[in-house]
């Protein structure tokens, strides 16, 4: 018997258009739904950045600016946590024993990664073993200043004024082997004077004292000192480095005086040692292009910090050279710290 073909029933166009359109709609909720599920449950990577200073001071300031054009060209979240304490230990010890994934940085110091190589001598983080650098930052400049009651205006007549006076003339910084203890300790050695240092927890109480007349001498960063010297409050005798500060143009440099201190101190950025390569040329380029960023560069002038990007190989040399040049500086002083 021959087989017999039926006739189709004929096409519901409407309806086909209305069961694509259902499905369509379904399909779009579907895959929008997954999106939501994918972006919850992998949200925007998170990068800890630890700052070795507390909220509110220029090394802060610095940080939060940075942290937000890093997390711009890394496309990640960068929390600014400050970690201060124990001259910049405590931040340290946190990174460098921290997972080597990229996520957990350090904004570090010549202080912490430098200075502290020799000036500690049990201490607790090795800067050369421990970190990987990822490019530096800034240099810094230190301004020593005066109390306008003190007759020295110029760095000759404070050595005039110590040789002459009775006890040695007392001077402010921030700490027991900071950057500026040690600059204050080279013009002391340089010109055989005696000075008394007296040692603050940081920049704040040790401003207080100098401006009340408490202390004649203090050794200062230049922002928190420039805005002083302006008003007539402070007065500078001289000034880190080998060349005159453009906010400062009169007063002489520690190159000009023949003071055997030429180190600069810098700020830099840092990872755990062992992160890997390519991640580190990741976040090397994130860092030379937010060092372009109009929003870094007007915060770096603000805090009269002198711009100063370097790539990690070189910053990694110019970082061995001043862990030999800050040692010398620390053998000559005898500064040992627990």
């Amino acid at each position: 018997m021959p087989l017999k073909i039926l006739p189709l029933p004929p096409i519901d166009e409407d309806n086909m258009k209305h069961s694509f359109s259902r499905r369509a709609v379904l399909g779009g909720a579907l895959a929008a739904l997954l999106v939501q599920r994918t972006a919850a449950a992998d949200p925007a990577p998170s990068i800890r950045l630890v700052v070795p200073s507390s909220a509110g001071g220029p090394l802060d300031a610095l940080s939060r600016v940075l942290a937000q054009s890093l997390g711009r060209h890394l496309e990640a979240n960068v929390v600014v946590a400050n970690v201060p304490g124990a001259t910049g230990k405590l931040a340290a010890v946190q990174v460098a024993n921290a997972r080597p994934d990229g996520r957990t940085l350090l904004l570090g110091t010549s202080a912490t990664h430098a200075i502290a190589a020799s000036l500690f001598p049990q201490l607790p983080y090795r800067p050369e073993q421990d970190f990987a650098a990822i490019g530096r930052i800034c240099t810094t400049r230190f301004v020593l200043v005066a109390h306008p009651s003190f007759q020295a205006r110029s760095l000759d007549e404070l050595i005039d004024a110590a040789r002459a006076a009775p006890t040695p003339l007392a001077y402010g910084s921030w700490g027991v082997g900071s950057g500026g203890h040690l600059a204050v300790e080279a013009i002391r050695m340089q010109f055989g004077i005696d000075l008394n240092h007296v040692p603050y927890q940081g920049t704040v109480s040790m401003m207080q004292d100098l401006l009340g007349g408490r202390i004649p001498l203090a050794i200062s960063d230049t922002a928190g000192a420039i805005a002083r010297v302006r008003e007539g409050k402070l007065v500078p005798l001289i000034v880190t480095g080998t060349t005159r500060l453009a906010q400062l143009p009169q007063v002489s440099t520690f190159g000009e005086a023949q003071v055997p201190f030429t180190t600069e101190s810098w700020c830099g950025l840092f990872a755990p040692t062992r992160t890997p390569v390519a991640e580190l040329a990741r976040l090397e380029a994130a860092l030379q292009a937010a060092l372009e960023d109009l929003s870094v560069k007007q915060t770096l002038g603000t805090l009269v910090y002198d711009p100063g990007p370097m790539d990690r190989q070189a910053f990694r040399k110019l970082w061995q050279a001043d862990i030999a040049a800050w040692r010398r500086v620390v053998v000559a002083t005898g500064i040992r710290l627990d």
